[in-house]
Protein backbone atom coordinates (compact mmCIF):
# COMPACT_ATOMS: atom_id res chain seq x y z
CA UNK A 1 0.00 0.00 0.00
CA UNK A 2 1.38 3.82 -0.84
CA UNK A 3 0.87 6.86 0.67
CA UNK A 4 1.16 9.63 -2.16
CA UNK A 5 2.04 13.12 -0.88
CA UNK A 6 -0.13 15.77 -0.40
CA UNK A 7 -0.17 19.69 -0.02
CA UNK A 8 1.13 20.60 3.24
CA UNK A 9 3.16 17.95 3.72
CA UNK A 10 6.81 17.16 3.90
CA UNK A 11 8.42 20.78 2.17
CA UNK A 12 11.81 18.68 2.22
CA UNK A 13 13.62 15.65 1.92
CA UNK A 14 14.37 15.85 5.81
CA UNK A 15 10.97 15.92 6.79
CA UNK A 16 10.09 13.10 4.13
CA UNK A 17 12.70 10.92 5.92
CA UNK A 18 11.84 11.72 9.05
CA UNK A 19 7.95 10.62 8.51
CA UNK A 20 9.04 7.02 7.63
CA UNK A 21 10.66 5.33 10.40
CA UNK A 22 11.30 2.19 10.68
CA UNK A 23 11.39 1.98 6.40
CA UNK A 24 14.41 1.49 4.44
CA UNK A 25 15.46 4.62 3.52
CA UNK A 26 18.65 3.57 1.63
CA UNK A 27 19.76 6.57 -0.86
CA UNK A 28 16.27 8.08 -1.35
CA UNK A 29 17.57 11.15 0.76
CA UNK A 30 13.55 11.89 0.73
CA UNK A 31 12.91 12.44 -2.82
CA UNK A 32 9.65 12.83 -3.95
CA UNK A 33 8.59 10.96 -7.65
CA UNK A 34 6.05 12.51 -9.92
CA UNK A 35 4.32 10.13 -11.94
CA UNK A 36 2.48 11.30 -15.19
CA UNK A 37 1.01 8.74 -17.44
CA UNK A 38 -0.69 9.26 -20.51
CA UNK A 39 -2.04 7.38 -23.68
CA UNK A 40 -1.31 7.98 -27.15
CA UNK A 41 -2.39 5.70 -30.65
CA UNK A 42 -0.03 3.46 -31.55
CA UNK A 43 0.74 4.85 -35.01
CA UNK A 44 2.16 7.98 -33.46
CA UNK A 45 3.99 6.86 -30.61
CA UNK A 46 7.17 7.54 -31.81
CA UNK A 47 6.21 11.10 -32.48
CA UNK A 48 4.94 11.25 -29.36
CA UNK A 49 7.68 10.11 -28.11
CA UNK A 50 10.29 12.86 -29.72
CA UNK A 51 7.41 15.39 -28.46
CA UNK A 52 7.23 14.61 -25.14
CA UNK A 53 10.98 14.07 -24.78
CA UNK A 54 11.48 17.73 -25.96
CA UNK A 55 9.11 20.11 -24.69
CA UNK A 56 8.00 17.67 -21.36
CA UNK A 57 11.14 15.60 -20.51
CA UNK A 58 13.86 18.55 -21.03
CA UNK A 59 11.85 21.43 -19.61
CA UNK A 60 12.09 18.88 -16.06
CA UNK A 61 15.27 18.68 -16.18
CA UNK A 62 15.96 22.13 -16.58
CA UNK A 63 14.03 22.93 -13.27
CA UNK A 64 15.53 23.56 -10.06
CA UNK A 65 15.18 21.29 -7.67
CA UNK A 66 14.53 18.37 -9.55
CA UNK A 67 16.29 15.44 -9.35
CA UNK A 68 16.49 13.48 -12.53
CA UNK A 69 13.71 12.16 -15.41
CA UNK A 70 12.79 9.40 -16.93
CA UNK A 71 9.76 8.41 -19.43
CA UNK A 72 8.54 4.84 -20.01
CA UNK A 73 6.59 3.91 -22.82
CA UNK A 74 4.62 0.46 -23.62
CA UNK A 75 3.60 -0.11 -26.98
CA UNK A 76 0.57 -2.41 -27.78
CA UNK A 77 -0.85 -3.20 -31.25
CA UNK A 78 -3.56 0.26 -30.96
CA UNK A 79 -2.35 2.21 -28.21
CA UNK A 80 1.10 3.51 -26.70
CA UNK A 81 1.14 3.77 -22.70
CA UNK A 82 3.69 6.22 -21.44
CA UNK A 83 4.59 7.31 -18.14
CA UNK A 84 7.07 10.13 -16.95
CA UNK A 85 8.78 9.23 -13.79
CA UNK A 86 10.49 12.82 -12.18
CA UNK A 87 12.20 13.05 -9.10
CA UNK A 88 12.13 15.85 -6.65
CA UNK A 89 13.56 17.94 -3.46
CA UNK A 90 10.82 19.19 -2.46
CA UNK A 91 6.59 19.88 -3.47
CA UNK A 92 8.12 23.67 -3.66
CA UNK A 93 10.24 22.33 -6.17
CA UNK A 94 7.57 20.41 -7.77
CA UNK A 95 5.26 23.45 -8.18
CA UNK A 96 8.64 25.18 -10.21
CA UNK A 97 7.44 22.99 -12.98
CA UNK A 98 3.59 22.59 -12.35
CA UNK A 99 2.61 25.37 -10.59
CA UNK A 100 0.59 25.99 -7.43
CA UNK A 101 -2.42 23.64 -8.07
CA UNK A 102 0.53 21.02 -8.81
CA UNK A 103 -1.98 17.33 -8.42
CA UNK A 104 -3.38 18.68 -12.02
CA UNK A 105 -1.92 17.55 -14.96
CA UNK A 106 0.38 20.13 -16.65
CA UNK A 107 -0.62 19.87 -20.25
CA UNK A 108 1.95 20.09 -23.27
CA UNK A 109 0.51 22.43 -26.07
CA UNK A 110 -0.12 19.89 -28.44
CA UNK A 111 -0.91 17.16 -25.84
CA UNK A 112 -4.82 16.89 -27.15
CA UNK A 113 -2.95 16.36 -30.58
CA UNK A 114 -2.04 13.10 -29.49
CA UNK A 115 -4.12 11.96 -26.04
CA UNK A 116 -6.47 8.88 -26.56
CA UNK A 117 -8.25 7.32 -23.93
CA UNK A 118 -8.28 8.67 -20.39
CA UNK A 119 -7.07 12.18 -19.41
CA UNK A 120 -3.77 11.64 -18.56
CA UNK A 121 -2.83 11.45 -14.49
CA UNK A 122 0.03 12.87 -12.51
CA UNK A 123 0.48 11.25 -8.95
CA UNK A 124 3.01 11.63 -6.53
CA UNK A 125 4.84 9.57 -3.95
CA UNK A 126 7.36 9.12 -1.04
CA UNK A 127 10.76 7.81 -2.49
CA UNK A 128 11.54 5.72 0.46
CA UNK A 129 13.95 3.11 -1.08
CA UNK A 130 16.18 4.42 -4.30
CA UNK A 131 18.81 1.46 -4.71
CA UNK A 132 20.74 2.51 -7.69
CA UNK A 133 24.57 2.91 -7.68
CA UNK A 134 26.06 5.88 -6.84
Amino acid sequence: MSRSIGEGEASSHQDLAARAPGRPTAGAAGLIARIWRGRTRASVADEYTNYLYEEGVRAIAKVPGNRGVQMLREVGDDFADFQVLSYWDSLEAIKRFAGDDYKKVRHLPDDPKYMAGAAPTVRHFEVVVNDWPQ
